[in-house]
């Protein structure tokens, strides 16, 4: 007599799934970054309504104060951000079974997370300045002599988003420099990793840093929206490329 040996396979650990340790990933990283990031604009934000609450009772502006208090500086913040993913997540991740491809995968989110937040703010903090301004009688003018108008402010997003994106793909790429190849090299190969950012913001704004040129802005107007969306997804898609390839092979230190 012989009997039929049912080999019963246990159901996999939805927990320990791919997908689920790449979505697991991924809210690391996201709130791993806006923990830290959110003080930061919550911080800009209260300084400009305390500035603006000032210079609205006791003065007046022809120039928008929005720009350089809050959103002016904010990319370089983000650079910052974007280092981290190599220095900090990196090590945190893989020991922790998560692969450099998730890693990559969860550095994309943060940076399209960030980019779209970030995108909003900047976008809210000019209409409400508008609606201030425009109460006063103020022209809200911008480092560019441009008068901001209602019909800019989906612009302003925009390019908003894809300067933040952007700037936080290249602090991807330095932080994987320094990781990969120590800080001597790291240091010699910050010019050429820096080009995505700088030739971003050369194609949305007629200046590159944050610093308007008055020679690109004579002989350059802005670009139309279907130049920069063509143009500047085409770069960001680069600059992400060149970053998940360099994680594929960064070690952790």
């Amino acid at each position: 007599m012989t009997t039929d040996t049912q080999i019963i396979t246990p159901p996999s650990d939805p927990a320990r799934s791919p997908r689920r340790r790449a979505s697991e990933s991924a809210q690391i990283v996201v709130f791993g970054t806006i923990a830290w990031l959110g003080y930061v604009w919550l911080a800009a934000t209260i300084v400009y309504a305390i500035a603006l609450a000032c210079v609205v009772r006791w003065g007046s502006l022809d120039t928008s104060l929005w720009r350089p208090l809050a959103s002016g500086w904010q990319q370089y913040v983000v650079l910052a951000a974007g280092v981290t993913v190599s220095t900090t997540f990196l090590r945190m991740l893989v020991r922790n079974g998560a692969t450099r491809r998730m890693l990559s995968i969860a550095a994309t989110v943060t940076m399209s997370a960030i980019a779209v937040a970030l995108a909003i703010w900047n976008m809210a903090g000019f209409a409400i300045e508008k609606v201030v301004f425009d109460a006063n009688d103020w022209p809200q003018t911008l480092p560019t002599d441009a008068v901001v108008a209602w019909s800019d402010l989906p612009r302003i997003a925009l390019d908003n988003a894809l300067i933040v994106a952007v700037y936080f793909a290249t602090g991807w790429i330095i932080g994987c420099c320094y990781t990969r190849w120590g800080a001597l090299a790291g240091t010699a190969l910050l010019l050429p990793a820096v080009v995505p950012a700088a030739a971003m913001e050369f194609l949305v704004t007629p200046g590159v840093a944050g610093l308007n040129i008055d020679v690109i802005a004579s002989w350059r107007a802005h670009p139309h929206p279907v130049v920069t969306i063509v143009a500047g997804g085409a770069l960001l898609a680069a600059s992400v490329h060149v970053a998940h390839r360099l994680t594929r092979g960064a070690p952790m230190r």
